[in-house]
C-alpha cells in the first residue's frame, strides 16, 4: 500500500470515528424502543424493563388474563386499562434516569404482585 493510500485510509477512519462519536452521547434516538408486557391473572410475564433517557418508548400491553388489568408508571405513563383478550399500545419518553415502578392499577393487583421496575439509564 502506498503512503498516500495509507494516509487516505487513516484519514477516512478518523473522520468516521469522529462522526460516530458525535452521534453518541446524550442524543435522543429517533426511533422508539419497542417493549411488550403481558398481563396474566395477577402477574406480569416480565418484572424488569429497561430504557434510556430521552428515548421514546412504545409499550404494548397485552391482557392475556380473564379479568381487567391496567398499567401505569407514575410520572411517565398514564393508566392504560385493558380488557381480557385486548391489547393497548402507547408511548412515553423518560427524561430522567432512575428506577420507576410499573404496576397494575386495578384494586388489589399491585399488592398481589403485579408490579415491576423500569430502569432508565443515561
Amino acid at each position: 500500500m502506498t503512503t498516500n493510500r495509507f494516509l487516505t485510509v487513516v484519514a477516512l477512519l478518523a473522520a468516521v470515528s469522529l462522526m460516530l462519536t458525535a452521534c453518541g452521547g446524550n442524543a435522543s434516538p429517533s426511533e422508539p424502543l419497542a417493549l411488550t408486557i403481558h398481563a396474566q391473572d395477577i402477574k406480569f410475564d416480565v418484572t424488569a424493563l429497561a430504557a434510556r433517557v430521552n428515548q421514546p418508548v412504545s409499550l404494548t400491553y397485552v391482557n392475556e388474563g380473564a379479568i381487567d388489568h391496567a398499567f401505569a408508571i407514575d410520572g411517565l405513563a398514564d393508566q392504560q386499562k385493558v380488557k381480557p383478550g385486548e391489547t393497548a399500545t402507547f408511548t412515553f419518553t423518560p427524561h430522567t434516569a432512575g428506577a420507576f415502578k410499573f404496576y397494575c392499577t386495578m384494586p388489589g393487583h399491585e399488592m398481589a404482585g403485579m408490579v415491576g421496575t423500569l430502569t432508565v439509564t443515561p
